[in-house]
């Protein structure tokens, strides 16, 4: 699917004028193309913003009274036939501006405008974003510290934004067909940075910051995926292709490995913890090894 076929099916889809067949293909084509991914998410985010507008009344008879003001003021007016054209609203002439002229071409821009500047938008590099796909929803913060909730869609993530689950469900975030990130409740994940390879057509740098809660990675690597960096402030932890779990608090971190290993870096040192054990981490010195079940503060995935 071309972009532009993309875009006429997106514009359709908010008129409710797609098969659930279109919708498929609009739905695997965002997946694949950052620029149309982008595009659909603030549209998208657009059209929240109009469902939230106060719907104004007119008066009954304004129409009418108009009309009767502007026939008196008219010369000649009486014996006219006067036409009331009653606009309609259309996604697509309104996302589509190229098609207008005149006044409707200035109120079309002017909403572009002021629909960029609620929505906070942020520069997005195209080597450092990628599509995400969202289960569930999160706060995202971007690094202008703009905030908007995403709920259960795809959408794009670049370096620097935060993003923090909403309400006491847990969030997915999959941001490659091999990395799935569980956020439990309460959690706060930074995107230190993020490398997506147009060559490649892969993230291959995954660099996070977990600032507190619980963390659960189900990473499958192969030889051209790098694995995804997950860091606290006491130690950055480095999967072979395992699933795991790294929980923050203050002053302590725990690490629960339930397949594979994964490799412990620290000032000075470096250790793996292979599958089936863990470590509580209380400072650069103060490692202690666990088995899974038999720490409190070490918790199985399973």
């Amino acid at each position: 699917m071309e972009c532009s076929e993309a875009l006429d099916l997106l514009y359709e889809s908010f008129d409710g004028q797609i098969t659930p067949v279109q919708q498929a293909q609009l739905n695997g084509h965002r997946r694949t193309c950052f620029a149309c991914a982008g595009t659909l998410a603030k549209a998208q985010r657009f059209q929240d913003l109009l469902r939230r507008v106060p719907q104004l009344t007119v008066p009954r008879g304004l129409e009418a009274r108009v009309i009767e003001r502007v026939l008196h003021r008219t010369p000649g007016a009486a014996t006219q036939e006067v036409n009331v054209i009653r606009p309609s609203f259309s996604w697509r002439t309104l996302a589509r501006p190229a098609f207008a002229t005149g006044g409707v071409l200035a109120a079309a821009l002017a909403v572009f405008f002021i629909t960029h500047a609620m929505l906070g938008t942020f520069h997005r590099p195209t080597d450092e974003t990628v599509v995400a796909t969202i289960q569930g929803s999160l706060q995202d913060v971007a690094p202008n510290n703009q905030t908007h909730e995403i709920d259960s869609t795809d959408a794009p993530l670049s370096t620097g934004e935060i993003l923090r689950p909403v309400g006491a469900a847990a969030a997915i975030v999959s941001i490659t067909p091999h990395l799935a990130l569980i956020m439990s409740s309460g959690s706060e994940v930074q995107v230190s940075k993020l490398h997506y390879d147009q060559n490649s057509g892969l993230a291959d740098q995954i660099y996070l910051k977990l600032h507190r809660g619980t963390l659960r990675v189900n990473e499958i690597l192969h030889r051209d995926v790098s694995p995804v960096h997950v860091a606290t402030s006491q130690a950055t932890f480095v999967p072979t292709g395992t699933t795991f779990a790294v929980t923050a608090t203050t002053g302590a971190t725990d690490l629960a490995v339930t397949a594979g290993s994964v490799a412990v870096h620290m000032p000075g040192r470096v250790f793996s913890v292979i599958a089936g054990h863990g470590v509580h981490i209380t400072g650069s010195d103060l490692v202690r090894n666990v088995l899974l079940g038999k720490h409190p503060k070490v918790q199985s995935l399973h």
